[in-house]
């Protein structure tokens, strides 16, 4: 029969092309009814499968091309048939028996593509009815042959550029302008994902990350180094706001790059007359928290700022003027006169807003450096009308302006009214009561946070060390890394000394006992590298301010420098502290004995221990046997000696004999 193997063929190809085309929704349990009833089982298909009944698989799953089984869809009912061409006529029986070449051509194609390519032209299925037998209405299985006309199919891609986009000329034209309308601006050419902002997001999430995560110590290792050339090409895209942030953020853990701030620095300048007078302040703490002392950028922030104060409208907060002052003190910025005159005037015109928190938090250095005499009379005044100090927040800055005060400006001291020195006394007697709860507490590495909390851990050993007696005071107070490692040499070269002594409202770093001279100390000063401004040799406005304050108090500091110190080998930091001990213990000693040599001169004759007297001059008396008696070596007979011993006996020598012993010799006594 092949007119029926024509249209099963025929019937076959629709089916298949049904499943491999994604557009199409293949009613699955109808044609493997079909495949079912037209195939036994486990006849060979055009496509090299066998084919297999419904019943092994079950009702709810279908074999797909790989060989697995996969959940079915719930079947569609079909369609109902829409009215088709007529069906062909019967064939004469010389074109039957031509056909089946052409099927099985078909067929031979169909099996030997692997990617079992649709036709060209429109496959229909229609019933077969055999020649001289009447139509009869169409049951359900020709209905759902029927439904199943499949259209044209376009000419598919290669396979291998089934993911690969086909672009038309058009699209290549529309990309090559776009692109080049990007090059031809000012910042030249920019990506999408630039455009977008995506890369400066990502960026500022890592670092927030980072940050979050390493707060607490000082940052260091390769993350942060990825984080540093990321922020260094980036910076010519932050706005203001971006860079005063990065600063911060790199800030608060201090890592040191030096390069890197000047990079962000650098791109200041572009938004700095735009800048608000708030963002102008926090640049300023922000070059004060990381010591750069940069005249260039200084006076740069200082001349805006000068205008935001005397023009602007902008009015800031208390506690933000309060801070920005510390931060201009810290800094030394006293190179624009100007600037300080009427910086000092706004401060004391607001005097009046400050309370008593605020005043606590005012900086020694901006009090003794930075303030005029005016500003310091009415800050004063106003100290001692509110009483600062005394309700409960910390007296640590007050009292060391008090010292600063009693031991350099006697003048100011004398011209303040009663009651302003009144209240300094108070704040000296409450100082020196209080002891450990007012000394000015050391400026730690890194702010406390996850990774560490060095400025809690100093207050603790603060209070350990005051709870502990005088006799068995064994607890330290450590103000840096640096400072542990100098007393761990001393300890191991042997030499008793006691970390963090208090004098006035400082503490000492080290205090060592002379071993020579017990009753002399010998004080060492740490200077770690977060005293001095970066990039430079110099100490802070701080520490300097501190070691001058305690050579007023009569203290004679020996500096161990971070830039000396932090290049030696262990043996080598051993020797440098062993020299400076063995320097101060001479030193000592020579001062000790120049000392007792003028308390000898200076004391009166009747004081003066009394000269020893010369011992006359005593003989060998020769009645003691215990002792040689005197010989007389004899002269020599010899001619050659007669001559002498004539003249010997014409003038013979004469002893003068001691009184005392004239009266035991009878006769005189020749020699």
């Amino acid at each position: 029969m092949p007119q029926q193997a024509i249209a099963l063929q025929s019937s076959l190809k629709a089916v298949l092309s049904q499943a491999a085309s994604p557009r199409v929704e293949v009613p699955t349990q109808r044609w493997r009814t079909v495949l079912c009833d037209r195939f036994p089982t486990g006849a060979r298909l055009s496509n090299g499968s066998r084919s297999r009944s419904s019943p092994r698989f079950g009702p709810s799953f279908s074999r797909s091309e790989a060989g697995v089984d996969v959940p079915k869809a719930p079947p569609i009912e079909p369609a109902p048939a829409e009215p088709g061409p007529e069906p062909a006529a019967a064939q004469p029986v010389e074109a039957q028996k031509e056909s089946p070449p052409e099927g099985n051509a078909r067929r031979t194609e169909m099996t030997e593509s692997p990617e079992m390519n649709v036709p060209k032209e429109a496959t229909s299925v229609t019933p077969y009815v055999p020649p001289g037998r009447p139509e009869r209405p169409p049951s359900r299985r020709d209905r759902a042959q029927a439904a199943l006309v499949v259209a044209e199919a376009p000419a598919q891609a290669p396979p291998d550029s089934g993911h690969k986009a086909n672009y038309t000329k058009q699209d290549l034209e529309i990309a090559t302008q776009s692109a080049r309308s990007k090059a031809a601006g000012e910042n030249g050419w920019r990506s999408s994902f630039q455009e977008a902002a995506l890369n400066l997001r990502d960026f500022f999430q890592d670092l927030r990350k980072s940050r979050h995560r390493e707060k607490g110590r000082q940052a260091t290792g390769p993350l942060w180094l990825h984080l540093a050339a990321q922020a260094k090409n980036l910076a010519d895209q932050f706005d203001l706001n971006q860079l005063l942030e990065v600063l911060k953020l790199f800030c608060s853990v201090r890592y040191e790059d030096y390069e890197l701030y000047m990079r962000l620095l650098g791109e200041v300048p572009h938004y700095v007359k735009q800048a608000s007078t708030e963002q102008l302040c926090q640049l300023a703490r922000l070059l004060a928290r990381r010591r750069l002392r940069e005249r260039n950028y200084v006076d740069m922030v200082v001349a805006h700022l000068l205008h935001k104060i005397r023009v602007s409208e902008d009015n800031l907060t208390m506690r933000l003027l309060v801070k920005t002052a510390n931060a201009l003190a810290a800094l030394e910025c006293r190179s624009q006169p100007k600037f300080v005159e009427h910086f000092n005037r706004h401060f004391e015109h607001r005097i009046e807003e400050l309370d008593d928190e605020m005043c606590c938090m005012v900086s020694p250095v901006f009090l003794v450096n930075y303030m005029s005499d005016a500003l310091r009379r009415s800050f004063l005044k106003r100290c001692a009308e509110i009483q600062a100090g005394f309700s409960g927040n910390p007296i640590r800055n007050l009292a060391c302006m008090e010292l600063a005060l009693r031991k350099e400006q006697h003048s100011l001291v004398a011209s303040l009214p009663q009651f302003v020195v009144r209240y300094l006394q108070k704040v000296r007697t409450q100082s020196e009561f209080d002891k450990w709860g007012s000394v000015v507490v050391p400026t730690t590495v890194a702010p406390d946070g996850p990774r560490g909390d060095d400025r809690h851990e100093l207050e603790v050993s603060l209070l350990r060390k005051a709870a502990a007696s005088k006799t068995n005071n064994t607890s330290d107070v450590f103000s840096s890394d640096m400072h542990r490692d100098v007393s761990a040499c001393l300890t191991h070269l042997g030499i008793e000394h006691e970390n963090g002594v208090v004098t006035g409202p400082y503490l000492l770093d080290v205090v060592a006992k002379d071993m020579v001279n017990p009753s002399r100390r010998i004080i060492y000063e740490v200077n770690s590298p977060h005293h001095f401004y970066e990039g430079t040799k110099a100490l802070v406005a701080e520490k300097r301010l501190r070691h001058r304050l305690l050579g007023r108090l009569g203290h004679h500091l020996h500096m161990v420098n971070a830039a000396d110190w932090r290049p030696l080998s262990a043996a080598a930091k051993m020797t440098f502290l062993l020299k400076i001990q063995q320097e101060q213990q001479d030193k000592h000693s020579d001062e000790y004995k120049q000392q007792a040599a003028a308390n000898v001169s200076r004391a009166p004759l009747a004081l003066r221990p009394a000269a020893k007297q010369q011992e006359p001059l005593k003989l060998k008396s020769p009645k003691d046997e215990s002792r040689a008696p005197i010989t007389v070596p004899a002269r020599s007979s010899t001619s050659q000696n007669r001559e002498e011993s004539n003249l010997y006996r014409l003038y013979p020598p004469v002893i003068e004999v001691p009184p005392s012993l004239r009266q035991h010799i009878a006769q005189p006594v020749m020699a």
